[in-house]
């Protein structure tokens, strides 16, 4: 008879906020992307370019969901005492 572990109710909520962190982000990027849109726009503040901030903000998000993922397994490891 195997027991399935599980996680403790704190961790169970810091990995539940660690993922609105990044849908957040990935919201944030979303609309920076509709803002500059195809059409011209006057330069971004310091020659920025959104589009670029937007994609690498949805791809570290991405990448953090994954480190996310990795990290919910491994803490699924491990025995509460």
């Amino acid at each position: 008879m195997t027991s399935e572990r599980t996680l403790s109710p704190a961790m169970e909520s810091l990995f539940h906020r660690i993922e609105q962190a990044f849908n957040s982000a990935e919201g944030m990027a979303i609309l920076i992307g509709e803002q500059y849109g195809p059409e011209p726009k006057p330069p971004a503040p310091m020659d920025y370019d959104p589009k670029q901030i937007a994609v690498a903000m949805v791809m570290l998000s991405q990448h953090g969901r994954c480190l996310l993922q990795e990290l919910r397994a491994e803490a699924e490891k491990v025995t509460y005492h």
